[in-house]
């Protein structure tokens, strides 16, 4: 009698295995907070009349408007590394796609920084604490 209720349990288990992979949760709220920080290459701090911004961009369709998610904009930044916080509206879907952080900073009235390479947020980073790398602009520096 035990062998016949053991053996009906085992295709039970074998299903229930089968479906551990399987993502049954509901979708994560839109609300989101992105923090990270930014670094350079130089030792020194950045000038008192600096301003980093920090976007969060859905980049899915590069030919059409851009498609700003949220926004900071930081003012005398202080040393790096710079840390930051923006707040953004993106649903799951559009985190399975082609969101990303862009920085600039700027100061004496020109853009002197950028961010370089990608810089995605997934849904399987949005909540890590992102190093966002920016280089000077236009070879200065």
């Amino acid at each position: 009698m035990k062998l016949r209720t053991l053996l009906r349990l085992v295709p039970l288990a074998a299903f229930v295995a089968g479906c551990s992979h399987l993502d049954v949760s509901a979708p994560g709220s839109e609300d989101r907070v992105l923090k990270g920080m930014i670094t350079y290459n130089l030792d020194a701090a950045l000038p008192a009349d600096a301003v980093v911004t920090v976007r969060v961009i859905d980049a899915a369709n590069p030919a059409g408007p851009l498609n700003l998610l949220g926004e900071a904009t930081l003012p005398h930044p202080g040393p790096p590394p710079i840390p930051f916080q923006v707040e953004y509206r993106a649903s799951d879907d559009q985190l399975m796609h082609q969101v990303t952080v862009d920085v600039r900073i700027s100061f004496g009235g020109k853009l002197q920084f950028h961010s370089v390479g990608g810089n995605p947020v997934t849904l399987g980073n949005f909540d890590d604490t992102h190093v966002i790398k920016v280089e000077a602009a236009g070879g200065r520096w």
